[in-house]
Formats: C-alpha cells, sequence, structure tokens
C-alpha cells in the first residue's frame, strides 16, 4: 500500500510571485535513472500507468491530451533532460528538468 503522506511529504515546494507571474518550483528525488524517469512522463502507456490516458502529437510544436483534463502544446523537448509544455492555456507553462543525484 503506498504511504500517500510521505509520498506528498517527499516533494519540496517553493512559490516566488510578483506583480504578473506566479512561479511554482516542485523537487522530487526517485530512485530511478534519468532516462526511466523521462519515459514515465513522455510514453503514453508509461504515463497512463500513473496518471491518466495521454494522446496528440508528442514532438516540439505538438499539442497533447489528457484524457478528460486539460491538454497543451509541446514548446521543448530534450531527451532525457528537459520538457517544457503549456498546461491548460498559454499563460501556464509547465517547465520539467531531470538530472542525476549521485549514482
Amino acid at each position: 500500500m503506498i504511504d500517500i503522506a510521505n509520498q506528498i511529504n517527499a516533494i519540496g515546494r517553493q512559490v516566488a510571485t510578483d506583480t504578473e507571474t506566479a512561479t511554482v518550483t516542485l523537487q522530487r528525488r526517485y530512485p530511478a535513472a534519468v532516462s526511466d524517469v523521462w519515459e514515465a512522463i513522455t510514453e503514453p502507456d508509461r504515463v497512463r500507468r500513473w496518471f491518466l490516458p495521454l494522446t496528440g502529437d508528442l514532438r516540439p510544436g505538438g499539442a497533447f491530451q489528457i484524457e478528460g483534463h486539460a491538454g497543451g502544446k509541446i514548446l521543448s523537448c530534450e531527451p532525457p533532460e528537459h520538457l517544457r509544455v503549456t498546461f491548460g492555456g498559454e499563460d501556464s507553462l509547465v517547465d520539467v528538468r531531470l538530472s542525476a543525484d549521485g549514482e
């Protein structure tokens, strides 16, 4: 069984705001290789296992849709380290950066 409180507490959070922008930074460590985490967030079959079905043109300039929820556009995709997408609207950006943490 998953310990929900432990999962939530494993995420570092930081919020910064100015007059026009709010930036929320989340940081999480996983006991997995960067390439494995990359596949878990970019391959539709893997995304479906932990989130919801994902469809679309999954390449830079393409668009994606999460079944029953928001979608967006893929702005940048640099495997296996950087993914930047809009989510739910042009002014809502998700910028994912993956890096190894030790071995």
